[in-house]
């Protein structure tokens, strides 16, 4: 839909393939982020690195060859795009900051920073045992990444900050560092994430040859990812007969960027494409009110109620006859009283991950049988486990029964936990306080964007001076 709103407008420079492009990008996310990949991140090494290439080098490039920018502002409620987007693209401060990051220099320090600090041990293993963390560290990756590749896709209505040949070098020493950051990963000789050597180990792969799978995999992918660009600019380059028509190219397509952006005093191209600023009327402005505290609100209560697989830590491991056994439970010498367990339940000599084993789960306290029973099912959001959340209802010493069958064998586990009621209020009502803060911050926008309109009413301006206020605002 937002592409064609654009597309009535310029057709020619919004096609409908960057739409596809950009949906591609957001599928490639979902791979990343909802699919097998993540499913297995926890106990493969090689799950996670593939993870973080698609993050890094496959959803950011498709993303910005959707030009997303003033599709999506167009795409936004008329008010949020006329009163807050279409002013913040257009805002002189905002523009620098653009530039700014996006700056080939800036862009390539970041992402080389930030990949090499999440690979080291310290910060690799707090993503894998925290679920706060392990949700930042694929948004540094991400983030950084659409950074990075802005100056190499310089998605339109943008402008390169260099020439088109300065892309090649850009793109090569980024090649190198993907390289020494695989290179360590591929020849060392012991294990440098000891969470992957304590967790299950699947498809018969030992912690080691899985670090080295993981490096083989970010080498030769992030390899093609970075030089078959630079190789598609090499030719473009070239086809264009000499350095000095590319420049004189570059110059040409500048002057029509220029124009696309509305640099040009006579020129509104990019102001037609985005709302024009002007006083919404009452309609408008309760209408954006309600539904953003209706959107807000949803948004909340799925945040505050939800629950992470990937916080999980392995609590018990156990091998008999022939099956193996671990038993996973929040990390920390302590649980609340909803405690999600889950279990994965594998062959022991072949490592397979068991799914028709029969679970269940009784929990009591001293002598007396705590109310709590369960049978585990398979696990929605993590394939391979199969999980159950438990009620104990008072605080003390409590012993988790855990009897599997599968086929003929039976076994049974048993586990002591410490339950604990933690005040989790702030974890829980945190989302709400974030709705109310940028609410907060949209009505001092809209406020301070306004108030050459009421000044003009109440000191009684001239008419030129009330006539064009947003050009007095920079707008």
């Amino acid at each position: 839909m937002p592409w064609w709103l654009v597309g009535r407008a310029r057709q020619a420079f919004l096609p409908q393939w960057r739409a596809f492009a950009f949906l591609s990008g957001l599928g490639s996310l979902w791979i990343a982020l909802a699919s097998l990949l993540d499913v297995f991140n926890g106990f493969l090494l090689t799950a996670h690195m593939l993870q973080h290439m698609v993050l890094m080098m496959v959803a950011p490039p498709l993303i910005l060859l959707g030009a997303p920018l003033i599709p999506m502002v167009r795409g936004l409620p008329r008010f949020a795009a006329r009163e807050f987007a279409g002013p913040l693209l257009k805002w002189p401060a905002a523009q620098r900051l653009g530039s700014t990051v996006t700056h080939p220099v800036v862009a390539l320090l970041l992402m080389g920073v930030l990949m090499f600090a999440w690979h080291i041990s310290g910060l690799y293993e707090l993503a894998l045992r925290s679920s706060s963390w392990h949700q930042v560290e694929p948004a540094c990756f991400f983030f950084t990444s659409l950074l990075f590749w802005w100056p190499v896709v310089q998605p339109w209505p943008g402008r390169g900050l260099w020439p088109r040949w300065a892309m090649i070098p850009y793109l090569l020493v980024a090649d190198l560092q993907n390289t020494i950051l695989s290179a360590v990963l591929a020849f060392s000789d012991r294990v440098l994430y000891p969470s992957y050597s304590a967790t299950p180990r699947l498809f018969g792969l030992s912690a080691l040859e899985d670090q080295v799978a993981a490096g083989a995999i970010m080498w030769v992918a992030g390899s093609i990812a970075f030089v078959v660009p630079a190789i598609g600019i090499v030719v473009q380059c070239l086809s264009r007969g000499s350095i000095r028509n590319q420049q004189s190219s570059l110059r040409a397509t500048e002057s029509v960027s220029h124009r696309f952006r509305g640099d040009s005093p006579r020129n509104h191209s990019l102001g037609r494409l985005l709302p024009v600023s002007s006083t919404g009327t009452k309609f408008e402005t309760i209408s954006f009110a309600v539904m953003f505290v209706a959107v807000g609100l949803c948004w909340a209560w799925l945040a505050s109620g939800s629950s992470d697989r990937d916080d999980l830590s392995l609590r018990l491991s156990h091998r008999t006859g022939t099956l193996a056994v671990a038993v996973f439970t929040p990390p920390g010498d302590s649980l609340s009283r909803l405690t999600e367990l889950a279990v994965l339940i594998q062959d022991r000599n072949s490592l397979e991950v068991v799914s028709d084993a029969d679970i269940k789960l009784t929990a009591h306290k001293g002598d007396a049988r705590g109310p709590s029973m369960a049978t585990l099912h398979q696990d929605p959001q993590n394939k391979l486990l199969q999980s159950a959340v438990l009620d104990m209802p008072t605080t003390g010493i409590w012993l988790l029964d855990i009897f599997v069958r599968h086929g003929l064998e039976n076994t049974d586990l048993s586990l002591t936990v410490n339950v604990v009621n933690p005040d989790n209020s702030i974890e829980r009502r945190w989302p709400y306080g974030a709705i109310i803060a940028f609410f907060a911050i949209l009505v001092v926008v809209y406020r301070l964007r306004h108030a050459a309109d009421v000044e003009c009413i109440t000191q009684s301006a001239s008419d030129d001076e009330c006539a064009n206020p947003l050009a007095q605002r920079g707008d």
